[in-house]
């Protein structure tokens, strides 16, 4: 073994820059890289190892992979060496062997693979006693391939613990593991009736979320996996309106086809089915069963939105959770609890607020968010905290998380071709056995906090990464009631609440956020109207859907999912409506204006009547008391008025209104109808010039009645006689 001088390093990069010309005599053309850069075109990759803890001196690690080199290239004297850092602390984990002064280049192992082209495999095999490795310690090892001793072909990283629980007495840290059970539901609230006339059938937007539900789909497969973990306990936290939807739809049901086309039925039902008939054995048997607020709102997006109309959103999602049995009739099993989870556990001050408006048994956060420390960083604390006087925060650690969720720390050590569940493993090893030797290492275990990703497609590659948990004796996995259970620890703060830009960036914007609320406006509008009970739940779950979490990053797919729920909301509000009539004149100053509602509903509605007219202050005419009107039937309203004017042309708008008084529809909308009322009236002089033309008629008919009479008079009689 010998160590790399700062002499030595400086050294390797003056011979590279010195050999540059003679550089073509390995094998390529053009400028050699610095030692610090690999090759392009080149790439090293790791794809087995063990084992994952050493534990012996003559111990043999096995390290194994493959050497890719661009086509058409070939490099000479190619060696696959071996550096090895004793890590410290878990702020070293990232760091690269240059900032390292414990690096030790293991000369006396290499793999000579001599000219290489194309693909060719490499295999490191040192003993512990040849590295040199001291008990306790995590250590990085950097594999190397260089060619000529200057140019760097590729490297890769991965870690191994050296018997962490030797020389001590520390009890195991518990490590609770979250794994949550959500996907976006496609129901957009409307139901056909199938063709043999059973049970309606659900409308969905789209199959995705039943492939994810078939066998080798992320959801069917995060169970699997999760089921097939020996020694580690899991703990669920599950949407029960996923498991609404497997229910709803395991029989039958349409896939939307947009405006224009024919809906088709769904060829998924038999994913859902099998997929409940999973999750009922899953869940109901193994680790712990947490529930999430029903469709499982956006607490991050929805905080941008006003305090009011977020915590809207929340109570509808809180209400549908507490009807919701489907998770605790499938399952066998009571929740334990009610979890509030922002997306990725970020949160400030107003998504903290709405999250704990949820009145949850924990409030799921991550450390980078809360920024969760104790003694200065030298330890990590339980991860329980106190925040704005309340002790349900939970607190993930956002490195471990970081594992689950693809971690991009070692990004430039590690290439293409290495076995990413493998290197995560690894990593995971390396920083649970840190946190077990920091302090307090001997006073007492503590909890921490590991989550996996809210997307199960992300999720369902990491499980088998969880299997290090029951390999590694300094850690324990524990269920996610030993964090609730636990008090914050009094060493330990929180600092000032902030959300990631990563994660605000995938917030749903602004124009999403104003279409939820306007859809949930316009759906409460016609909630308020229904009578003798509300068949409208599939509406309200639809419009719930759209600010589930799991469309964030999905543009698209949510747009898709909110047009149809428009087109639904907006069709069946569409069937309570004022029939048009045509324009009418009324002879008087007085009169009555017949109005039909009609409601095409397959329940009771409660309609009133009120009205507005152009120009203004020429018509009395008084707002109609709501009113119940029977499922499929209309009825007539007779409207009396009272003009102001003898003559006039009144343009007057009538519109439905709720028992509140707020307009079904609006002055435009399809509750709604305008006509123009004309009226028609006789004044007193007119009547009194009538009435004279009258009498002068009258005379002089007498007087002609007259005149013929008395003309027949005065004609010549006959003589007497004849």
């Amino acid at each position: 073994m010998i160590r790399l001088s700062l002499t030595h390093r400086m050294a390797r990069v003056w011979l590279a820059i010195a050999l540059v010309a003679g550089v073509s005599a390995y094998g390529f053309t053009g400028s050699a890289p610095s030692a610090e850069a690999a090759q392009s075109g080149t790439s090293l990759s790791l794809t087995t190892m063990s084992p994952t803890e050493a534990n012996s001196s003559s111990q043999t690690v096995n390290l194994g992979g493959q050497l890719k080199v661009a086509s058409g290239q070939t490099y000479g004297d190619v060696i696959v060496q071996l550096d090895i850092i004793a890590i410290q602390n878990r702020s070293e984990m990232s760091q690269g062997p240059e900032s390292s002064a414990d690096e030790t280049q293991l000369s006396s192992v290499q793999d000579h693979l001599g000219d290489v082209s194309g693909t060719t495999a490499w295999s490191l095999n040192p003993t512990v006693a040849q590295m040199g490795l001291t008990p306790g310690t995590v250590y990085a090892l950097d594999v190397q391939a260089w060619s000529g001793g200057l140019v760097l072909l590729g490297s890769v990283r991965t870690y191994l613990p050296y018997k962490i629980t030797s020389g001590s007495s520390f009890t195991a840290t518990q490590l609770a593991v979250l794994v949550p059970v959500t996907a976006a539901s496609p129901l957009d609230g409307y139901q056909y009736q199938p063709k043999d006339n059973g049970s309606p059938w659900d409308e969905a937007t789209s199959n995705e979320l039943v492939s994810q539900m078939g066998a080798t789909g992320s959801l069917s497969t995060l169970l699997t996996q999760g089921e097939a973990l020996k020694g580690v306990d899991l703990s669920w936290a599950v949407d029960p309106d996923l498991l609404d939807t497997a229910s709803a739809i395991q029989s039958g049901y349409f896939v939307a086809a947009g405006e224009g086309a024919d809906d088709q039925a769904g060829s998924g039902a038999a994913n859902a089915s099998a997929w409940l008939k999973l999750a009922d054995s899953v869940l109901g048997k193994n680790g712990e069963l947490w529930q999430l607020p029903s469709t499982d709102p956006d607490l991050g997006s929805l905080s941008n939105l006003s305090s009011a109309q977020g915590e809207q959103f929340v109570n509808v999602s809180a209400a549908q959770t507490a009807k919701s049995t489907t998770l605790a009739a499938s399952t066998q099993r009571k929740p334990l609890g009610l979890l509030a989870w922002p997306a990725d556990g970020q949160v400030d001050t107003s998504a903290l607020a709405l999250s704990q408006s949820l009145n949850p048994t924990a409030v799921v956060t991550a450390s980078n968010s809360v920024n969760l420390t104790a003694d200065g960083g030298r330890y990590t604390p339980t991860g329980r905290a106190s925040i704005n006087g309340k002790n349900n925060i939970t607190v993930a650690d956002s490195d471990l998380d970081a594992i689950m969720s693809g971690d991009a720390a070692d990004a430039g050590y590690v290439t293409a071709g290495s076995d990413s569940t493998l290197l995560a493993k690894q990593r995971l090893m390396a920083q649970t056995a840190l946190i077990a030797r920091e302090e307090p290492d001997l006073s007492g275990s503590r909890t921490v906090l590991i989550t996996l990703p809210r997307s199960s497609a992300e999720s369902s590659a990491d499980m088998s990464v969880l299997s290090a948990l029951g390999q590694a004796d300094w850690v324990r996995a524990s269920g996610f009631s030993t964090l609730v259970g636990a008090r914050p620890d009094p060493k330990s703060s929180t600092g000032h609440l902030t959300r990631s830009a990563a994660v605000v960036k995938t917030d749903l914007t602004t124009a999403q956020l104003d279409q939820a609320v306007s859809l949930s406006s316009q759906f409460s509008l016609f909630q308020s109207i229904l009578v003798g009970g509300d068949s409208s739940d599939g509406l309200s779950l639809a419009v719930e859907r759209t600010v589930s979490t799991d469309w964030r990053g999905q543009p698209g797919a949510w747009g898709t999912f909110a047009a149809a729920v428009q087109r639904r909301l907006t069709g069946q509000m569409g069937q309570v409506y004022l029939i048009q009539k045509s324009d009418i004149t009324l002879s008087g100053t007085s009169g009555s204006i017949p109005f039909t509602v009609h409601n095409g509903l397959n329940q009771r509605v409660r309609l009133g009547l009120n009205f507005s007219m152009k120009p203004t202050g020429r018509l009395d005419i008084s707002s109609v008391a709501a009113a119940e009107i029977p499922a499929h039937s209309s009825r007539t309203i007779q409207v009396r008025v009272t003009s102001r004017s003898p003559s006039a042309t009144i343009q007057v708008t009538a519109y439905l209104v709720n028992p509140a008084g707020a307009h079904y529809g609006g002055a435009e909308g399809d509750g709604s109808q305008t006509l123009q009322v004309s009226v028609t009236s006789i004044g007193f002089v007119a009547l009194l010039l009538f009435a004279g033309s009258a009498a002068l008629l009258v005379i002089a008919v007498g007087l002609r009645i007259y005149r013929g009479r008395r003309g027949s008079r005065k004609k010549p009689g006959t003589r007497e006689g004849d």
